[in-house]
């Protein structure tokens, strides 16, 4: 039978050489998840109280005001489960605590690619084997990606005509107008109307290649072009869009064609 052990969190130690450099809105999240929901997810530790997998965790429930630890010694023969006793998992709060675990995970990962290099040489691991791939930032929020080059494939550049779709927009407009409903009711519904015009990126970026500076300027700073993907990132454009997709496709469901 497993034995149970009380410690104190501080007398767990960090590992000097842990893969995960983490992220500041991991970090955030992580204590977010132990402030609202307590401890769910154990951590790992070697023989010598050494964290294997949990060091973020370890550190953000300090943070959390987190004191005390219960360790659980195994040799790795019986699965270890944590059993939380005031949570329902059909309920509001357990299913937004396993939400929470999965997107900790997910977003609080940054590879030290030079650590990891320097371990899988110096104990002969296949890192590769566990997918991850040596050199490529995997998270889809640090990536360094090369901005897009636009350079102009025609001539002449399309007409603003060309660049949008609006008959969607301009039905929706057009029965508002007729509708009777108050004016700010009307307003509001044309507002959101606007949501239905569709942009063709491909004539847009042919547009901005032939736009004096001060219209490429404005294209920018709109998100029609994006040239510098921090600064997208830092404006909340990467983020708005991947919503949109999100609620896109709960509603509408996978585009098959």
């Amino acid at each position: 039978m497993a034995e149970v052990k009380e410690a104190k969190l501080k007398d767990l130690i960090r590992d000097d050489k842990n893969f995960n450099k983490g992220t500041e809105r991991g970090q955030q999240l992580i204590e977010k998840s132990l402030r609202q929901f307590g401890a769910g997810r154990s951590v790992l530790i070697d023989k010598n109280n050494r964290i294997i997998a949990g060091n973020k965790t370890q550190e953000n429930a300090n943070a959390a005001g987190i004191d005390d630890v219960i360790i659980v010694e195994t040799d790795g023969t019986k699965l270890v489960a944590v059993k939380r006793t005031d949570i329902d998992l059909d309920t509001k709060k357990g299913r937004e605590m396993a939400i929470a675990d999965n997107a900790t995970v997910k977003v609080d990962l940054e590879w030290d690619t030079d650590t990891l290099n320097e371990i899988a040489e110096d104990f002969d691991i296949d890192v590769e084997g566990w997918g991850i791939s040596l050199g490529v930032d995997e998270n889809p929020y640090t990536q360094k990606v090369e901005s897009p080059v636009y350079t102009a494939t025609e001539d002449e550049p399309p007409t603003i005509e060309e660049l949008t779709d609006t008959d969607k927009r301009n039905e929706l407009v057009s029965r508002i107008e007729q509708a009777n409903v108050p004016e700010d009711i009307k307003s509001f519904l044309k507002m959101a109307a606007e949501r239905h015009v569709v942009f063709h990126y491909d004539r847009i970026a042919e547009y901005y290649c032939h736009a004096p500076k001060e219209v490429q300027t404005l294209m920018e700073d709109s998100a029609l072009i994006i040239i510098d993907f921090e600064d997208a990132i830092e404006g909340g454009y990467v983020k708005a869009k991947m919503d949109f997709d999100a609620e896109f496709l709960k509603e509408y469901g996978q585009n098959e064609g």
